[in-house]
């Protein structure tokens, strides 16, 4: 019994600190701020696949929130982001705008904008992160604007979804 407690507290352990997490999924947050008339995106993403992905086409090894973090890592995760989410308002292709990011030793929140939007009527979502790294990646985003709240899924063999308010 004694044996069985330690085992299950461990289990927990390593899958809280993130060395070992047996799900891909990331989250993301898009709410709608009615005082600054913007869209703010926050994604929260596993930093151990969110690295393994980045490094996929770039040779560096990151060392994302750690002390030996490479000197421009934000170009590379602003890039990988970019690339791989986009947001089409009002049927108009937008470029949301990277604020920053922080990390623990578990995730990373990257934190990005779209300024100026006026009445919104539709949003089309496209969402590929980490879906270039792993078959069974699941991506959750969320969407509040005002009362109304959706939820999306994303995989690999869903990468678009549209939202009409």
């Amino acid at each position: 019994m004694q044996l069985s407690v330690y085992l299950f507290i461990s289990l927990i352990s390593l899958f809280s600190t993130g060395v070992l997490h047996p799900v891909h999924l990331a989250v993301t947050q898009v709410d709608y701020n009615s005082n600054t008339g913007s869209l703010e995106v926050t994604h929260k993403i596993f930093i151990d696949d969110f690295e393994s992905a980045i490094e996929l086409t770039n040779t560096n090894d990151l060392k994302l929130g750690t002390d030996r973090e490479i000197e421009n890592a934000d170009e590379y995760i602003q890039k990988y982001i970019d690339e791989h989410f986009k947001i089409t308002v009002n049927g108009k292709a937008t470029q949301p705008v990277y604020i920053g990011r922080e990390s623990d030793l578990v995730a990373i929140w990257v934190y990005q904008e779209i300024k100026n939007v006026t009445d919104l009527k539709d949003i089309e979502l496209h969402n590929e992160i980490l879906l270039d790294l792993y078959d069974d990646q699941k991506n959750i985003l969320h969407v509040k604007y005002g009362d109304v709240k959706r939820s999306f899924l994303f995989r690999k063999d869903q990468t678009d979804e549209s939202m009409t308010l």
